[in-house]
């Protein structure tokens, strides 16, 4: 009877030995990997940039200029339309005639500073500076 009862544990200890090593035996077969080791990267809704508007005087002081030439190219009234200057709808200042361009800057009535863009026509000027 014991050769019987010591048989049947060692059967039983082999079946658990079995047993336990199963699932590394599938584990070094499979390499299955269950999470990833970098979090993946969310999008964004940044990235992007409008270009510039290319504002600014187009034509300095004392340069000539011929008529319809755009003198400065503004968002509002930072510059104002003075004598034979024209404002379109969009603020640009235009030459209404040839001449030369000048810049003074005006006292309002709330004593601020303004810029005031004028041309002085090339009549007035002489036929020297002229622009043909």
């Amino acid at each position: 009877m014991l050769t019987s009862l010591a048989l049947a544990c060692k059967t039983v200890q082999r079946n658990a030995l079995n047993r336990s090593q199963q699932p590394q035996q599938l584990l070094q077969q499979q390499q299955v990997r269950f999470m990833a080791t970098k979090k993946a990267g969310g999008s964004t809704n940044n990235g992007r940039d409008s270009a510039g508007r290319r504002l600014g005087i187009k034509v300095w002081p004392n340069t000539s200029c011929q008529a319809g030439a755009i003198l400065v190219r503004q968002r509002g009234q930072t510059f104002r339309a003075g004598d034979n200057v024209g404002m379109g709808r969009d603020h640009t200042l235009f030459a209404k005639v040839a001449g030369r361009v000048h810049m003074t800057k005006m006292i309002s009535n709330r004593n601020e500073k303004r810029n005031v863009v004028h041309i002085i026509p090339a009549e007035t000027l002489g036929t020297a500076n002229a622009v043909v």
